[in-house]
Protein backbone atom coordinates (compact mmCIF):
# COMPACT_ATOMS: atom_id res chain seq x y z
CA UNK A 1 0.00 0.00 0.00
CA UNK A 2 1.75 3.09 -1.24
CA UNK A 3 0.51 7.05 -0.55
CA UNK A 4 1.96 8.91 -2.84
CA UNK A 5 1.88 12.81 -2.27
CA UNK A 6 -0.84 14.52 -4.44
CA UNK A 7 0.34 15.98 -7.65
CA UNK A 8 0.25 19.88 -8.02
CA UNK A 9 -1.38 19.20 -11.32
CA UNK A 10 -4.61 20.47 -11.85
CA UNK A 11 -6.93 18.61 -14.44
CA UNK A 12 -7.28 20.39 -17.91
CA UNK A 13 -9.73 23.04 -18.39
CA UNK A 14 -12.03 22.30 -15.33
CA UNK A 15 -9.59 23.70 -12.81
CA UNK A 16 -9.75 19.73 -10.90
CA UNK A 17 -6.92 19.70 -8.23
CA UNK A 18 -6.17 16.17 -6.97
CA UNK A 19 -6.44 15.95 -3.12
CA UNK A 20 -4.99 12.66 -2.59
CA UNK A 21 -3.94 9.65 -4.79
CA UNK A 22 -3.56 5.64 -2.61
CA UNK A 23 -2.52 2.58 -5.13
CA UNK A 24 -3.47 -0.41 -3.37
CA UNK A 25 -2.39 -4.28 -3.73
CA UNK A 26 -5.21 -6.31 -4.28
CA UNK A 27 -6.01 -8.78 -1.77
CA UNK A 28 -4.02 -6.42 1.20
CA UNK A 29 -5.93 -5.06 4.15
CA UNK A 30 -7.49 -2.17 1.88
CA UNK A 31 -10.92 -1.83 3.00
CA UNK A 32 -9.57 -0.65 6.52
CA UNK A 33 -6.73 1.76 4.83
CA UNK A 34 -8.88 3.05 2.42
CA UNK A 35 -11.48 4.57 4.50
CA UNK A 36 -8.60 6.13 6.95
CA UNK A 37 -6.87 7.25 4.19
CA UNK A 38 -10.18 9.04 2.50
CA UNK A 39 -10.70 10.29 5.85
CA UNK A 40 -8.00 11.79 5.69
CA UNK A 41 -8.08 13.47 2.64
CA UNK A 42 -11.50 14.77 2.89
CA UNK A 43 -11.33 15.91 6.40
CA UNK A 44 -10.11 19.51 5.48
CA UNK A 45 -13.49 20.27 3.15
CA UNK A 46 -15.25 19.77 6.20
CA UNK A 47 -18.19 17.85 3.91
CA UNK A 48 -21.09 17.59 5.89
CA UNK A 49 -21.78 14.01 7.46
CA UNK A 50 -24.16 12.62 5.71
CA UNK A 51 -22.38 13.71 2.39
CA UNK A 52 -18.98 12.05 3.32
CA UNK A 53 -21.03 8.78 4.35
CA UNK A 54 -22.23 8.39 0.37
CA UNK A 55 -18.30 9.32 -0.35
CA UNK A 56 -16.96 6.98 1.77
CA UNK A 57 -20.12 4.38 0.49
CA UNK A 58 -19.30 4.80 -2.89
CA UNK A 59 -15.31 3.69 -2.17
CA UNK A 60 -15.93 0.95 -0.06
CA UNK A 61 -18.77 -0.94 -1.91
CA UNK A 62 -15.31 -0.58 -5.25
CA UNK A 63 -13.21 -1.88 -2.55
CA UNK A 64 -15.41 -4.73 -1.72
CA UNK A 65 -16.56 -5.67 -5.06
CA UNK A 66 -12.67 -5.47 -6.78
CA UNK A 67 -10.30 -5.75 -3.56
CA UNK A 68 -12.14 -9.57 -3.22
CA UNK A 69 -10.58 -11.02 -6.80
CA UNK A 70 -11.64 -14.11 -5.74
CA UNK A 71 -15.49 -13.65 -6.69
CA UNK A 72 -14.58 -11.19 -9.56
CA UNK A 73 -13.75 -12.45 -13.23
CA UNK A 74 -11.38 -9.53 -13.18
CA UNK A 75 -8.59 -10.21 -11.69
CA UNK A 76 -6.56 -6.29 -10.82
CA UNK A 77 -3.03 -6.48 -9.32
CA UNK A 78 -3.78 -2.76 -7.95
CA UNK A 79 -6.41 -0.56 -7.60
CA UNK A 80 -5.67 3.44 -8.08
CA UNK A 81 -8.05 5.87 -6.46
CA UNK A 82 -7.70 9.56 -7.05
CA UNK A 83 -9.49 12.54 -5.72
CA UNK A 84 -10.56 15.59 -7.04
CA UNK A 85 -12.30 18.81 -6.26
CA UNK A 86 -12.39 22.13 -7.98
CA UNK A 87 -9.62 24.49 -7.06
CA UNK A 88 -11.43 27.14 -5.35
CA UNK A 89 -12.87 25.30 -2.43
CA UNK A 90 -12.98 28.88 -0.58
CA UNK A 91 -17.21 28.56 -0.79
CA UNK A 92 -18.75 28.12 2.80
CA UNK A 93 -21.87 26.43 3.13
CA UNK A 94 -22.06 25.05 -0.63
CA UNK A 95 -23.66 21.97 -1.23
CA UNK A 96 -21.39 18.91 -2.51
CA UNK A 97 -22.03 16.22 -5.33
CA UNK A 98 -19.45 13.80 -6.64
CA UNK A 99 -19.30 11.22 -9.76
CA UNK A 100 -17.43 8.31 -9.48
CA UNK A 101 -15.10 7.28 -12.91
CA UNK A 102 -13.96 3.49 -12.59
CA UNK A 103 -10.88 2.63 -15.74
CA UNK A 104 -10.16 -0.49 -16.29
CA UNK A 105 -6.27 -0.67 -17.65
CA UNK A 106 -5.03 -3.76 -19.58
CA UNK A 107 -1.29 -4.63 -20.05
CA UNK A 108 -0.26 -5.59 -23.85
CA UNK A 109 1.39 -8.58 -22.73
CA UNK A 110 -1.29 -9.87 -20.94
CA UNK A 111 -4.90 -11.53 -21.35
CA UNK A 112 -6.55 -10.00 -17.98
CA UNK A 113 -6.93 -6.43 -16.96
CA UNK A 114 -4.04 -5.60 -14.92
CA UNK A 115 -4.84 -2.13 -12.97
CA UNK A 116 -8.24 -0.44 -12.13
CA UNK A 117 -8.87 3.51 -11.44
CA UNK A 118 -11.61 4.83 -9.21
CA UNK A 119 -11.77 9.23 -9.64
CA UNK A 120 -13.85 10.65 -7.34
CA UNK A 121 -14.75 14.52 -8.82
CA UNK A 122 -16.60 16.37 -5.80
CA UNK A 123 -17.92 19.72 -6.88
CA UNK A 124 -20.36 21.97 -5.80
CA UNK A 125 -23.82 21.79 -7.25
CA UNK A 126 -25.94 24.66 -8.40
CA UNK A 127 -28.19 26.38 -6.36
Amino acid sequence: MEYPAPSNNSFPHEHWQILGELNLSVGSNAYDALSRWLMEVLSPLSLHADFLNQVLKSARGVAARDIQFESTALEFKHIHFLVFAPENRSLKGQTWGFFRIEKVGTSSKARNPSDHSIEFYLYFERQ
